[in-house]
């Protein structure tokens, strides 16, 4: 396993502070573009420093595929929606149960206390994966605020990028596999627009010169009982699973309160390890449409 965090970038203690009292409206009123295009000019420009400090994110996430925009002051929906709407068009499609445009993610209760399942409402591992595989788009990048968390009880995230899946592919010998991963294929149970639709789409692709990434492993499932593939394209979806299974290809890095973690969907898979109650893990997220999209 490698050791290789997002690049962080620092908030001023002048911006935090900022941010953590200036009026901004309310959640409801931060639906559309529009809106949010506007209520974020009108933050920067309340905010001494804030403009250059997300134009420098915007940079970094741009070269590394993500960035971790640390000290920030996050308890606050709108607040957490507006950095994201820096990077594009948030949306609340997809993001919880309802959907909505920030979604609280912690643990959630079941009948014998906190649910253990792997998934961004348990506590269990969380299998890499990229968020909205199912959707007719994707969206282009995830945004988890971390709120509140303890160190010590697990819950560290991992990463692992396209480039190190169709590296590792391609070095091993598999690159027919890397070619037919390609493929707009791969049965994606979706539930997006009807409750049994399935979404085809590729899993390891280039866009704009850069490898792209696309998955989610009960998804395929799903999707593969309702349209098949075949052999070449089932054996090219083992070689991929097989090779984001290898240890040593992942990054490990733990969110820390007052982290603003902006990740491209497109470019990296994440998960999550198991973690504590004790950790008392509280992250906001927002998914977010990409210019253009």
């Amino acid at each position: 396993m490698t050791d290789g965090p997002m690049p962080r970038i620092h908030t001023s203690d002048e911006i935090r502070d900022a941010l953590s009292t200036c009026p901004l409206p309310d959640i409801a009123k931060l639906v559309t573009e529009s809106q949010q295009a506007l209520a974020l000019q009108q933050l920067n420009d309340e905010v001494d420093g804030l403009s250059e400090l997300l134009k420098k994110a915007r940079d970094v996430a741009d070269v590394h595929g993500g960035v971790v925009i640390e000290n920030c002051a996050v308890a606050r929906d709108s607040v957490v929606a507006l950095l994201s709407a820096a990077f594009g068009s948030v949306d609340h499609l997809g993001n919880g149960i309802p959907s909505r445009l920030v979604f609280d993610v912690t643990p959630r209760r079941d009948g014998k206390g906190y649910s253990s399942v792997g998934s961004s409402r348990g506590t269990g591992e969380f299998s890499l994966h990229s968020d909205s595989a199912n959707f007719p788009v994707p969206h282009a990048f995830v945004t988890l605020a971390c709120v509140t968390f303890e160190a010590g009880h697990g819950g560290e995230s991992l990463l692992i990028s396209a480039d190190s899946i169709a590296r590792d592919l391609v070095e091993s010998g598999r690159q027919e596999s890397v070619r037919l991963l390609g493929d707009p294929i791969f049965p994606f149970m979706s539930g997006y627009r009807s409750e049994d639709e399935v979404v085809r789409g590729p899993v390891l692709y280039r866009e704009n010169d850069r490898w792209c990434v696309r998955y989610r492993h009960q998804l395929l499932v799903e999707g593969g009982q309702r349209l098949g593939l075949d052999e070449e394209h089932v054996q090219a979806l083992a070689d991929f699973e097989a090779t984001i299974a290898k240890q040593e290809l992942l990054t490990e890095f733990t969110l820390l309160p007052g982290d603003v973690w902006v990740l491209d969907n497109r470019r990296w898979l994440h998960g999550r390890r198991a973690f504590s109650t004790k950790a008392n893990r509280l992250l906001k997220r927002c998914k977010v449409y990409g210019p253009g999209q």
